[in-house]
């Protein structure tokens, strides 16, 4: 086994094991769901568990894929390019790094912004970081996204939205 598909077999191992233990302990020890829930979407833990089951999902998938996957047999040359391939995908690797730190910086401005004006932030810069060029564009759906989904939960789905230092 190479060292890359042991790379990706323990990626996926751990990673299992992380969401399969927000599954069964962390979500239901730290998120408090009240009895009177009648839509299942609305309940606290809902959105916790959709995305610990994606990447349940998504860790299975790596690892049968790990798995199952034949190994190619790269000549000289060829693992010369492939080398160099992972060389090229290094900037890859600081595009996510930026995104990590921008996610960060949003999660701390949310008291002090609020949801939708730290969402408006957050996606404007995004979509022009990662190589968005139409202004009017971004600047559309920077703005009617949050406010959308803020109007969604606000007024239909009774949800109190933080707004920060906008509220009354």
């Amino acid at each position: 086994m190479n060292s890359d598909r042991r790379r990706d077999l323990a990626a996926a191992l751990v990673f299992l094991t992380i969401w399969l233990g927000m599954v069964l302990y962390l979500i239901p020890q730290g998120v408090a769901v009240p009895g009177s829930i009648k839509v299942a979407a609305l309940s606290p833990d809902f959105w916790p568990r959709l995305v610990a089951y994606g990447a349940i999902a998504a860790s299975v998938f790596l690892l049968v894929e790990t798995l199952t996957m034949q190994q190619p047999h790269l000549d000289e040359e060829e693992a010369e390019d492939a080398a160099q391939y992972q060389l090229a995908t290094l900037p890859a690797t600081l595009r996510i790094l930026v995104l990590v730190a921008a996610l960060f910086a949003f999660y701390a401005s949310l008291t002090t912004l609020g949801v939708v004006a730290a969402s408006v932030v957050l996606i404007f810069a995004m979509m022009l970081f990662f190589g968005e060029r139409k202004l009017w564009l971004v600047a559309l759906l920077s703005v009617a996204l949050p406010v959308l989904l803020y109007l969604f939960f606000r007024y239909v789905a009774s949800v109190p939205i933080p707004l920060g230092i906008f509220e009354n």
